[in-house]
């Protein structure tokens, strides 16, 4: 069974219970400054940045591909530089999704967190997460919510993710910006984003997929891969 987990997840799931809120002081201490010949800044690599969901998704409505909209919860500074305004639009992804079913048996929600979007380019981040029935949502890889049966014939609910629910992002790569906090004209999103999936289980599961010429066995492989990561 294999199972996926950014650092920063861990991190915050050892130092704080899962039912409490993250405070700012807990996850947004100022990133340490790196300053070029140019007198940039650099957000580094591993900065831990804390996004909340903008949109609810759950089992019933939402489907694996399908985006979660998120906000950055905080300021992230560089010293004493705001580079990331709190409410910046940020994105996850469902990457699995089941129903809920019979005899207690809840809905399951996998999602993992996609990227920061300022000012219109895309600044990648990691995160992995489980959501099963309305309770609290957990780092795949720590723990495994037990799932209640119960006899009878009982439906489970559904996997709810609620607005304003934290979740911990890391940052996954080191962006540059400029002295006033500004983003780097160097910048590449685009760029930062393909490397960043390619480094993911999931884009590691789409690449295989791609490899097949047809479409059918491209959707079956890439559902196979997702699989194996859930079992």
């Amino acid at each position: 069974m294999k199972k996926f987990l950014s650092g920063v997840a861990i991190a915050a799931l050892i130092s704080t219970s899962l039912s409490a809120p993250l405070t700012a002081a807990a996850v947004q201490d100022p990133a340490p400054a790196a300053m070029s010949e140019a007198g940039m800044l650099t957000l580094a690599a591993g900065t831990p940045i804390t996004l909340a969901v903008a949109q609810e998704a759950n089992s019933s409505t939402h489907r694996a591909g399908d985006p979660i909209q998120l906000t950055v919860l905080n300021d992230v500074r560089v010293g004493d530089t705001i580079v990331i305004p709190r409410g910046t639009p940020a994105a996850g992804e469902i990457t699995w999704r089941t129903g809920k079913g019979a005899f207690g048996k809840s809905g399951k929600l996998e999602f993992a967190l996609r990227y920061i979007d300022l000012g219109g380019q895309r600044i990648p981040v990691t995160g992995d997460y489980r959501q099963e029935g309305e309770g609290n949502t957990i780092a795949t890889g720590v723990a495994i919510i037990a799932v209640g049966v119960f006899a009878g014939f009982v439906t489970g609910k559904r996997a709810r993710l609620p607005v304003g629910r934290e979740l911990m992002s890391q940052l996954a790569q080191p962006v540059p910006f400029t002295a006033d906090g500004r983003l780097a004209a160097s910048y590449d999103g685009a760029a930062a984003m393909a490397t960043a999936e390619a480094n993911t289980p999931i884009g590691q599961c789409r690449a295989q997929a791609a490899a097949l010429t047809d479409q059918r066995q491209r959707e079956r492989a890439q559902r196979d891969c997702f699989r194996e990561r859930m079992e």
